[in-house]
């Protein structure tokens, strides 16, 4: 039973330099194709945002120092006080409604409050500490922060050491990590439409909310989904493996 036991919890390492090598090709890929996935992805963005109704113009600048921009003509107002001072007490008693009722899920308490947070100071600095000052003209640009390379690249490092390593297929493994790449990559198009069209119809907070705060947080989710997935399967192939063998 320890035999078997400690077989179960063997490292692959041949899985895990297999993964190692895929996820450093895939690293010098993006490192020099970047500027060219950026290309694709802003022309397939540029398509969506056309269908959304979303006018726009796609600048195209020819090196990495200036990601391909999206420059859009927005009547952007000042948030007034009043709306301000509305949100922040919708707000607060939401996080004082939270820490009163313990029967919410801590998961759902934390992602309210540190979501109520964010929003409140995002809305205290662009109206009281550094004021956006009316504007006509807004771009947006694809680069390293904002094109979705930067999770491309995380979820090949995770992939790596935290699931070639455990006992199961090679072609389940090698499965999960481009199924997560590839919902990666429709993701991250959808993203970048979606809060361009919020940028357009809804201004710059929304932007900002929806830019820095919701979407990162989706990022945080579908890559631990997947990964909880991955582990499923494998769990399940494992198992039937096993039970094959007492047969």
């Amino acid at each position: 039973m320890a035999a078997r036991y400690s077989r179960n919890l063997k490292i692959q390492k041949t899985h895990f330099f297999v993964g190692l090598v895929i996820s450093l090709l895939f690293t010098l890929i993006v490192a020099f194709q970047g500027f060219n996935f950026w290309i694709w992805q802003a022309d397939m963005v540029s398509r969506l945002l056309s269908f959304a109704g979303v006018p726009h113009r796609l600048f195209i600048w020819g090196n990495l120092a200036n990601g391909p921009t999206f420059e859009m003509l927005i009547n952007s107002q000042p948030i007034s006080i009043t709306v301000v001072v509305g949100i922040v007490i919708v707000l607060a008693s939401l996080i004082f409604v939270l820490n009163i009722y313990r029967r919410i899920p801590s998961p759902v308490k934390t992602i309210a409050l540190v979501a109520s947070l964010v929003t409140i100071l995002t809305l205290l600095w662009q109206t009281v500490i550094s004021p956006i000052p009316s504007y006509t003209l807004h771009w947006v640009t694809l680069d390293w922060s904002c094109s979705g390379v930067i999770s491309l690249c995380l979820i090949t490092l995770i992939y790596a050491p935290f699931l070639f390593t455990i006992r199961g297929p090679l072609w389940a493994k090698v499965f999960w990590l481009f199924t997560t790449i590839g919902f990666s990559l429709v993701w991250n198009l959808l993203r970048l439409s979606f809060v361009t069209a919020t940028l357009y119809y809804f201004g710059g907070p929304a932007f900002l909310i929806f830019h820095y705060l919701t979407v990162v947080f989706i990022d945080f989710v579908y890559i631990i989904a997947f990964y909880s997935l991955a582990l499923a399967h494998l769990s399940k192939v494992e198992v039937g493996g096993v039970m094959n063998l007492n047969v």
